[in-house]
């Protein structure tokens, strides 16, 4: 389907490069949260796994608000349109860094 017809230049931008980065960002997040809670893997200190699910579950957040932005972009002119994501997903993301921040100071110092 080609969706060059039916959308205007801003609403294409925000479903190509919202659903690109949804997708990319979603690839690499899941993979390390599912990582950072596999019972078989053992990471030494306890501050590397805690670090490794933390950035996961970042990315894996922040996909969500990119889903959701290109979804915004995809039902803007519908009769029941979806709202762009608020800030909730990026204050979750942003306090999923800093615990990662702060976890792989720990892991550094010990």
């Amino acid at each position: 389907m080609d969706i060059s017809s039916t959308l205007s230049g801003s609403r294409r931008k925000r479903v190509i490069f919202g659903s690109g980065l949804a997708v990319g960002t979603g690839l690499i997040g899941l993979p390390l949260l599912l990582l950072a809670v596999w019972p078989w893997i053992d990471h030494a200190p306890y501050s590397a796994s805690v670090m490794i699910g933390a950035f996961g579950f970042a990315l894996t957040s922040l996909s969500y608000a990119f889903g959701k932005v290109a979804l915004s972009g995809c039902t803007e002119g519908s009769r029941r349109p979806v709202e762009e994501p608020g800030r909730r997903p990026y204050v979750v993301a942003g306090v999923a860094l800093a615990i990662a921040f702060v976890s792989l100071l720990v892991m550094l110092a010990t």
